[in-house]
C-alpha cells in the first residue's frame, strides 16, 4: 500500500468524490455513506467479515471498514442525501454490501479512470434535492442556520436552533434524529469538515481552514479528519496538490 493518497477530490452540496489511489489507513468509520468502485482489477477491503475484494463496495453511515489498496473512485455522500443512499441500504449486512458492476446504480456504473469528476458531481442522481430535508420546512430552516453560521466563521448551539422552530432543546434533539438519523453534534461535525476541506482546497493553509471551520485549534481538527476518513487533511490535501500539477 503507498504512504500518500495520489489523486482527484471533488466536492458539491451533496457529495465528495475522491478519484485515485488508496493510501495508508486505519479502519475507520463516518457519518457520510461512502461507495467506492474499481477502476482497475479489484478492490481489495476489510470490514466485518474480514478482507475481501470486489468490483465495488458499499458501506452506510458510521459502518467501520478499511481500504486496502486499489485505483478506486469513492463517492461520500451526505449523511442526509438519500437518493443512492437508500436504495443501496437494503442490501447491507452489517452495513456494507460488496457489489458487481451491473448492481451499481444506473448513473454509476461506467465511471472509470477518464470521467470527467466535476460533471459527474453535478448530475443526477448526485445532485437531487434531499427528500428528507426538502418536504420538510422546519428542517429545511435548521440545516441553513446551521450552514450560514458556518459559513460565517462561527457555530450555532442546539438552543438557538431549537428556539428557531419553537422546541425545547431535549425535545429539538430528539426531533433532529428522528428526521435526519443523525444526532446534531455528528452532523455539525461533517459540515465542519467539510468546511475546512473547501477552505484548504481553496488555498488556506490548515490552521486558516481550523478556524474558519469552527474548529478550537488545528490538533481538534487533525483528529476529526483522521476519524472520520482515515488519511489526515495533510493527505487530503497531499491528493489535490498532486492532481493539480498532473493537470498543468
Amino acid at each position: 500500500m503507498p504512504k500518500d493518497w495520489r489523486g482527484d477530490i471533488v466536492f458539491s452540496e451533496n457529495v465528495a468524490i475522491f478519484r485515485g489511489y488508496v493510501g495508508d489507513n486505519n479502519a475507520h468509520s463516518h457519518w457520510a455513506s461512502q461507495i467506492t468502485i474499481a477502476l482497475s482489477g479489484k478492490i481489495e477491503f476489510e470490514a466485518s467479515a474480514g478482507l475481501m475484494s470486489s468490483d465495488a463496495v458499499y458501506f452506510s453511515s458510521k459502518t467501520e471498514h478499511r481500504l486496502l489498496s486499489g485505483f478506486v473512485c469513492s463517492i461520500y455522500f451526505d449523511p442526509l442525501h438519500d437518493a443512492i443512499p437508500k436504495s443501496l441500504n437494503e442490501n447491507t449486512q452489517d452495513g456494507w454490501a460488496a457489489l458487481s458492476r451491473d448492481q451499481l446504480p444506473d448513473a454509476l456504473r461506467t465511471i472509470d479512470a477518464n470521467t470527467n469528476l466535476r460533471e459527474l458531481v453535478n448530475s443526477a442522481p448526485l445532485s437531487s434535492p434531499n427528500t428528507t430535508t426538502s418536504s420538510d420546512d422546519r428542517l429545511q430552516k435548521v440545516i441553513q442556520e446551521i450552514k450560514t453560521k458556518l459559513s460565517e466563521g462561527t457555530d450555532v448551539d442546539r438552543d438557538t436552533l431549537a428556539k428557531l422552530i419553537n422546541l425545547s432543546p431535549t425535545r429539538f434533539s430528539h426531533w433532529f434524529v428522528e428526521r435526519t438519523g443523525v444526532p446534531l453534534r455528528s452532523y455539525k461535525k461533517w459540515l465542519k469538515l467539510r468546511t475546512a476541506m473547501n477552505a484548504m482546497l481553496d488555498g488556506k493553509n490548515p490552521m486558516e481552514a481550523a478556524m474558519l471551520a469552527g474548529f478550537s485549534d488545528l490538533a481538534h481538527m487533525s483528529r476529526e479528519f483522521s476519524d472520520s476518513f482515515s488519511l489526515t487533511y495533510l493527505g487530503a490535501q497531499k491528493a489535490w496538490e498532486h492532481a493539480q500539477k498532473n493537470q498543468q
